[in-house]
């Protein structure tokens, strides 16, 4: 069956969009926007911009944070537009809490556009953008010639949902008096996050081929990447996007110390203590309910990481993927 909910987040309404790429007519296409981000089993080539698709309240600042602070990379997100830089007329790096930026508001789609508008899209100053506008960022930010390179860092459905529902609580965007139930029957809870902002099905029912297109879409042109497989996943992210650390040795090992400190910190995490529900309560089961479809596409997204193993994964993990291949036992 399909599921009527509808996410929370603003809607993506351009329908020139959807049609190019969503729509299931069989007429030929000369430039599918897909083609504006390079296929995942690819080798880096200079002229990809490392894209990071942000899922909410799945470890996205720590991301920000290691490439940002320990990697010093020039970042495109939010803050760029800090400090009156919204009204920018042209293109430049400015700096906040020592990380560099680009002036661009790539997390909403009116700051796409705008990047577009100044050129963003061909100065690769930019050495990773972040945004879950996954579609906007094709059409305007990238093109065939300077194509993205698509990364995803993934977060159990149902406990992102939990994380969502304390965390705004903590905000005080939902009201005290709201239950984690009530929060499950759709006050405040998002319906299939991942699989809406991928396929553009912001509104309405969603179906199977919703799912089917996700997982496509994941499979061609992302490397996954697991919350509660941080070390692994950032190692991957590096040898992806032809990320290294530093060539003086001293150097280096301060990049390395920070990278692993920032991972056992975490940012941005949840100021409150909480329990997860049990499997078989009231509050799982609408969880799992309003995000069926973006469990289905975890599922999958774990099969594609063991898949990834051989091109991207550590030595230590290639070994256990093939001992799991032969049916021998993993610790």
């Amino acid at each position: 069956k399909g599921d009527s909910g509808t996410g929370r987040s603003a809607s993506i309404s351009d329908s020139d969009t959807e049609r190019s790429i969503y729509t299931n007519s069989s007429q030929p296409r000369r430039d599918s926007i897909l083609d504006h981000f390079a296929d995942s089993i690819m080798e880096f080539q200079p002229t990809y911009t490392p894209f990071f698709f942000h899922v909410p309240r799945s470890g996205g600042q720590t991301i920000k944070d290691i490439v940002g602070l320990c990697l010093n990379k020039v970042q495109a997100s939010e803050v760029g537009v800090r400090d009156g830089h919204n009204t920018d007329t042209q293109l430049q790096t400015v700096e906040f809490d020592n990380v560099r930026y680009v002036n661009v508001d790539t997390t909403s789609k009116e700051g796409i556009e705008r990047a577009a508008m100044m050129g963003f899209a061909n100065s690769q100053m930019a050495e990773m953008v972040t945004s879950s506008y996954f579609l906007n960022a094709a059409r305007y930010l990238f093109s065939e010639e300077r194509p993205g390179r698509a990364f995803i860092l993934l977060r159990h459905p149902v406990e992102r949902a939990i994380s969502m529902f304390h965390y705004q609580k903590s905000t005080g965007e939902l009201p005290e008096a709201v239950t984690l139930e009530d929060f499950a029957r759709g006050n405040g809870i998002e319906n299939n996050w991942m699989t809406r902002f991928l396929t553009n099905a912001m509104e309405g029912e969603l179906k199977k081929s919703h799912l089917d297109q996700a997982k496509k879409i994941i499979s061609k042109k992302f490397l996954v990447g697991f919350l509660d497989d941080p070390k692994e996943s950032t190692f991957r992210l590096m040898k992806y996007m032809g990320w290294r650390y530093d060539d003086d040795e001293t150097k280096a090992l301060m990049q390395q110390d920070c990278v692993y400190r920032k991972l056992n910190e975490g940012s941005n995490r949840n100021p409150v203590e909480y329990e997860l529900p049990k499997k078989g309560s009231q509050a799982h089961a609408l969880i799992s309910w309003q995000t069926q479809y973006d469990l289905k596409l975890y599922e999958f997204a774990r099969q594609l990481f063991d898949i990834q193993t051989k091109q991207f994964g550590t030595k230590e993990r290639k070994k256990e993927v093939k001992k799991k291949l032969k049916g021998g036992k993993v610790a």
